[in-house]
Formats: C-alpha cells, sequence, structure tokens
C-alpha cells in the first residue's frame, strides 16, 4: 500500500482561541510522523491502532456527508486485513497524533478529488472526522498534516505559508512528562468559558493578545517578544489548570528573568509544552527536562 507519511504539527498561537474566531497559526514537524501499514501478524500497540480505526470506521458511517467523503467498504476491508497506524507521534503530546491519523485516513480512503475542494472545505471535513477522538475539533491540525506547509487560520480562512522565520531566538518544545487528554483538557476550558469574568477576558484580552502574537511573528516585529511575554503571563494566570505543577515554577521563573517565555502547545494538561528563548536559556534552565528545538 502506499506508505505516504503525515507529520505531527506544533501550533504555536491559538489554543482554544481557534474555537472562538481568533487567528492561529501552526506548522507541521518532521521529527514526528506516521503511515497507514497493512499486517497479518498485528502486535498489541497495533491491535490497539486497528482497534481504534475501527472505531473511526464507525462513526464515519454513521454520519451521511463522511459516508460520501471517504470509501467506507475500502476502508472496512483493510481494517479487516491488519490496517494500523505506524507512528512514533507520542499519544496525548500536544503534538497531533490523531490530527495526523485522520489526515491518513482522508486522503487514503477518499472518494471524491480532495482537490476540488476549497482549503476551508478540506478542514471542515478533517474537523468532523477528528470530533470522534476529542468531542469539539477545529479541523486545523489534520489540516496541517495533510497541506504540510505552516497554515494561518484568520477570519475564518486557511492560508498557506512557505515559511517562518525565528529571528532573535528559538523555539523549543519541551516534553511535561504527563500524559494528556484533549478532551478533558475541553471540557474544563469549556466550564471556564461559560464564566462571565473568564469569558470577558478570553474574548477580549486574550483572543486580541494571541492575534497580535501572529501578526507579529509572520511579519518579524520587534513587537514579538513584547507580545509572547504578555500572553505566557495571562496564561500562568489564568489557565492554572492546563499547566502542570512540575512546570509553573519554570513558567515564573523565564517571565521574571525576561530570557524566556512559555506556553501551551495545544491544549495543554500534558504532553509538550512550548517556549520561546530569546536569551539561549532553555537548555540550562530544562536541564532535567526532554526539550527539542524547533
Amino acid at each position: 500500500m502506499d506508505n505516504t507519511s503525515f507529520n505531527s504539527k506544533i501550533l504555536l498561537f491559538g489554543e482554544y482561541g481557534i474555537m472562538h474566531n481568533s487567528d492561529a497559526l501552526s506548522i507541521p514537524y518532521k521529527k514526528f510522523n506516521g503511515f497507514l501499514s497493512i499486517s497479518d501478524a498485528l502486535t498489541k500497540d497495533q491491535k490497539i491502532s486497528n482497534r481504534n480505526i475501527k472505531y473511526l470506521y464507525d462513526y464515519i458511517i454513521q454520519d451521511k456527508y463522511l459516508s460520501n467523503i471517504i470509501n467506507s467498504n475500502n476502508l472496512k476491508e483493510e481494517i479487516n486485513l491488519g490496517l494500523y497506524f505506524d507512528s512514533n507521534i507520542p499519544i496525548g503530546s500536544g503534538l497531533g497524533s490523531s490530527g495526523a491519523l485522520v489526515s491518513s485516513i482522508i486522503s487514503r480512503y477518499s472518494k471524491v478529488d480532495l482537490k476540488s475542494f476549497s482549503n476551508s472545505e478540506i478542514k471542515k471535513i478533517m474537523s468532523l472526522v477528528e470530533s470522534k477522538f476529542h468531542g469539539n475539533s477545529s479541523g486545523f491540525d489534520p489540516a496541517v498534516s495533510y497541506f504540510n506547509k505552516p497554515m494561518l487560520y484568520s477570519n475564518q480562512k486557511i492560508k498557506l505559508i512557505e515559511r517562518i522565520d525565528f529571528k532573535d531566538f528559538k523555539v523549543y518544545i519541551i516534553d511535561s512528562q504527563i500524559d494528556s487528554s484533549t478532551k478533558k483538557m475541553i471540557k474544563v476550558f469549556e466550564d471556564k468559558i461559560s464564566k462571565s469574568e473568564f469569558r470577558l477576558f478570553f474574548n477580549s484580552k486574550f483572543i486580541n493578545n494571541t492575534n497580535q502574537c501572529i501578526e507579529h511573528l509572520i511579519n518579524t516585529s520587534k513587537l514579538f517578544r513584547d507580545s509572547v511575554k504578555e500572553l505566557s503571563n495571562d496564561t500562568l494566570h489564568n489557565f492554572q489548570e492546563m499547566i502542570p505543577e512540575k512546570l509553573k515554577n519554570k513558567w515564573k521563573e523565564g517571565i521574571k528573568n525576561d530570557s524566556y517565555y512559555m506556553k501551551l502547545c495545544g491544549s495543554g494538561g500534558g504532553g509538550f509544552f512550548l517556549a520561546y528563548d530569546f536569551d539561549n536559556q532553555i537548555n540550562s534552565s530544562f536541564s532535567d527536562f526532554k526539550i527539542y528545538q524547533i
């Protein structure tokens, strides 16, 4: 079979806000990836993957729109042959393991020519399928894996970007070594946004700051450092549930020393977290953690 590989993603900006009309900016990350494969002698982990794809199949055939898009007969046939997702993307990490799987399924089993769809329509399809895993999905993660390019989402439109320059700073992902549940974190967020005080902060200050970070990064503005520091500080004080205890002091240190600024990398709660390092402090500050430069 065609073993086309689909990369993980890193959501630079837009966590939670993308569900409330903020801008979002994400990039594919080639270090982690996965592809569909078939085996008649599945290992324990491969059986789990096969079972998850079966759950996805059951979900797809119950949706009339998706059934018109995806060839469920071919999918079911290959599930029975031992279909699984061969992936090194850590699950529950915030790096889009389910997004890469969804992208691979839609790409392989689409009954229609996806090139005839707009980018926004493809994102909608991805959203519907990935909702099986998260309950509420923007479709942004699988779309980034599908297009394999940096992607800006603004004013409900998708724009593909050839490259993003990290000027005068480095960007890292830091492994918290804690599993995260996107579905659980989304429920936490929905409970928070139901309260008027948090909703006012989020819809005005947080979303505006997110949009500024994206604008300043894309335009390599000197204002980027201040805007990402503000976002890091607001996240620390308003998304406490999404930040593991073992990272909170590190988070505070970066802001206090004006050397690096941390933020969520997806839904938070565990998995990976982002750090924007302006003074080459990450390696020494996080010597006890596994970190990757992007």
